[in-house]
């Protein structure tokens, strides 16, 4: 899954750069410095600053004087496309960026390097994200390496929050008292939600799920099976769809897209957002800067007084081809810009999340939040049909039924999970 680029440049992060051995460096076969030839890199468009991609080459040339490194930036608009030519010929790049989601349609293609015995040579590897750790691992194999993460917590006004005298709430019970307070004291405001919540946004609902141990599907002797419509997963959607029906006046047949702006007109109180939504909300094109000092952010509550609910973190990973004819290099390479030294860069300077719960502490600001939710994460299933699911729209129209009163929970989770079970073992 992309990250969007206003998380980099509008979002303040306090830049404090700390030194430290890039470590994790896979050991070449031979003298580094007898190395030569071309290692190509494909990053996505904002992932990196140019910053942190040029201390990777310059600390990458010291350690290999005669290999040059051609990064080049890739689109996410056309990236499936290029990958699918680039892999399928006898020459892809040797690193490539890949979103979270695309990483197992790739490794069951056979297109990525197995590099499980190589885990432990990477920096951090005991600590990675564990939404990240599972996006890489196929079938029990490690193909790829966490890169950076992006996850969701509320952002809410906190002029509001003192007007209505209630405070950010540490359990979903807790949430549903503190929207009604909110919903009782602007009832004069007919457009007002005290938790705007657009109907089809299933990365927000995900966290219902987990939280009371549901899940979207589950995988035994190779076979995949639906799980919607298992007791836990319904209790979440249920304590989902109370919250929606009492606490938000947003579009249930719409999405997510524009729901920063709808923060912004000022008849919001609550939303789940990206860390990024901060500064599209506080910007002058589209937003509003007057609120830049009146946003909090708490993480989603769980339904256990003073837990938190798991997130799904979008972001990259990194992965080497299995025809590459520098996977030392490749992997050495990855090692370097995933290493203590750079992902300090990553967190300070692009202001998004490290691979490693060991950095978490770098969020700062309302970002200190955001960071810290990361702690706790899940992944969709991963198949190399997951994508399919999302091209299907099933959990947004799962959603959708429920919210607007179409079918009871039971009904639209039975027909979510028949239908994921179906696409998950490669049918329609």
């Amino acid at each position: 899954m992309n990250l969007r680029k206003t998380w980099f440049s509008v979002v303040p992060i306090g830049v404090a750069l700390v030194a430290a051995a890039c470590g994790g460096s896979t050991p070449s076969s031979t003298n580094p410095a007898d190395e030569t030839g071309t290692l190509t890199v494909w990053l996505m468009n904002g992932s990196a600053p140019k910053s942190v991609v040029d201390g990777v080459n310059a600390d990458f040339k010291v350690k290999y004087p005669n290999v040059t490194v051609n990064v080049e930036i890739q689109q996410w608009g056309d990236i499936g496309t290029k990958l699918d030519t680039a892999y399928a010929g006898s020459s892809p790049p040797d690193v490539v960026e890949l979103g979270n989601t695309l990483v197992a349609k790739y490794a069951a293609a056979g297109a990525l390097e197995d590099i499980s015995g190589k885990k432990s040579s990477f920096a951090n590897s005991s600590t990675w994200l564990q939404s990240l750790t599972d996006s890489c691992t196929v079938t029990k194999k490690l193909y790829c390496v966490p890169y950076y993460a992006g996850s969701r917590a509320i952002i809410y006004r906190k002029d509001f929050f003192t007007a209505a005298g209630v405070t950010p709430p540490d359990s979903l019970d807790g949430l549903l008292t503190v929207g009604q307070k909110l919903m009782t004291a602007h009832s004069s405001d007919p457009n007002f939600s005290a938790l705007y919540y657009p109907g089809k946004y299933w990365y927000a609902a995900l966290p219902f799920v987990w939280d009371f141990g549901g899940d979207i599907a589950s995988q035994s002797g190779g076979k995949w099976q639906g799980t919607l419509s298992s007791s836990n997963s319904q209790q979440g959607l249920t304590t989902l769809d109370n919250l929606v029906t009492k606490l938000s006046r947003a579009d249930k047949t719409g999405d997510e897209a524009k729901q920063d702006q709808a923060f912004a007109q000022g008849h919001i109180a609550m939303i789940i957002a990206n860390g990024w939504e901060v500064g599209v909300i506080t910007s002058a094109t589209g937003g509003d800067p007057s609120l830049a000092d009146k946003l909090g952010a708490f993480p989603i509550p769980s339904h256990v007084a003073g837990q938190t609910a798991p997130v799904f973190l979008g972001g990259s990973d990194l992965g080497v081809a299995a025809k590459s004819k520098h996977q030392n290099l490749a992997n050495d390479w990855i090692a370097m810009l995933t290493g203590s030294k750079h992902m300090t860069e990553m967190a300070t300077v692009g202001g998004v999340i490290p691979n490693t719960t060991s950095m978490l502490g770098l969020g700062t600001g309302l970002n200190s939040v955001f960071f810290n939710a990361a702690k706790n994460s899940k992944f969709v299933p991963n198949s190399e049909n997951w994508a399919n699911v999302e091209n299907a729209n099933v959990l947004p129209d799962m959603l959708v039924k429920i919210f607007t009163g179409q079918q009871k929970v039971p009904d639209a989770t039975a027909a979510a999970s028949t239908r994921i079970t179906s696409i998950l073992n490669g049918g329609g």
